[in-house]
């Protein structure tokens, strides 16, 4: 018997701590079986998770690179071609460098221009394309004043589609001393820019303003009320009733161009004829 009430006992006692283990867990939330199992969790980090943060964000930098520098900004763009106004590649003008200004300077451009009509900032350099006399394509240049930049690109280039014909279409300044322009009007040169008083007097051309420009001068001579004749080369171009190539006439194209844009043309003179010359008076 006694043994059996020890039994007994313990029995009653067991299931006791048992009653009071379930109580305490179910008023003990956080007692719950899985926070362990969390706890354990957080404290095993991913390989991505042991990785430094600027280790991680490093590596996306070889991606991004490379497709920004392939598209520059407009701003990386060189600063002289800022003020570049182009028709295309071969057509364009733009302000005078220091390329541009060593060529004219003390030739067609004064070396000391404290007291001249313009200045480097007035003038413009034209780059373009000409057909020449045998049909080839050349490059020509021309500096012009900056505000008759555009028509006068716009003209050569409706030239060049016509396969208007030039002997050459190069800077007066490649002909030595550009105060006197007989060896570029010899060469049947087509010219713009020169700073220069009109022959005879001491009124300044308006070549001087880059306002004038001379097209195939030694077929278009200037033919003066004295009847002297500039170039004297061009003397048998004189008779305007003969036909010739790059005559220049009310039926001519250069003609027709130059004047749809206000130019004047000097063979409508009333006295001298410059055959070669068309200028626009914009100061």
């Amino acid at each position: 018997m006694k043994r059996r009430s020890v039994a007994l006992v313990l029995a009653v006692m067991f299931m006791a701590c048992g009653c009071f283990a379930a109580r305490d867990a179910k008023e003990s939330p956080d007692v719950h079986i899985e926070a362990p199992l969390t706890a354990t969790a957080t404290q095993m980090p991913t390989p991505e998770a042991s990785l430094p943060l600027a280790v991680a964000t490093a590596s996306f930098v070889p991606e991004e690179t490379p497709l920004a520098e392939a598209v520059p900004e407009p701003t990386q763009t060189p600063a002289p071609q800022a003020e570049r106004v182009s028709l295309n590649d071969d057509f364009y003008y733009v302000p005078l460098d220091d390329a541009a200004k060593a060529r004219i300077t003390g030739l067609s451009y004064p070396k000391d221009d404290s007291n001249a009509a313009v200045n480097y900032g007035d003038l413009r350099y034209i780059h373009l394309l000409h057909v020449d006399f045998e049909g080839n394509v050349r490059e020509g240049e021309l500096i012009v004043n900056k505000k008759v930049a555009k028509e006068v690109m716009e003209i050569f280039y409706e030239l060049y589609q016509a396969k208007y014909p030039f002997t050459s279409v190069v800077l007066v300044d490649e002909f030595g001393e550009a105060a006197d322009d007989n060896l570029s009007m010899a060469a049947n040169n087509t010219s713009a820019f020169n700073y220069r008083v009109v022959a005879g007097s001491k009124t300044l051309s308006m070549h001087s303003y880059g306002l004038a420009v001379d097209v195939n001068p030694l077929l278009n001579p200037y033919v003066k009320s004295d009847g002297s004749i500039s170039p004297e080369s061009g003397a048998e171009y004189a008779d305007r009733t003969r036909d010739f190539a790059g005559k220049i006439d009310h039926d001519d194209l250069c003609y027709k161009l130059f004047t749809e844009h206000g130019w004047t043309w000097g063979g409508d003179w009333k006295n001298s004829k410059d055959y070669q010359h068309f200028s626009k008076d914009v100061r």
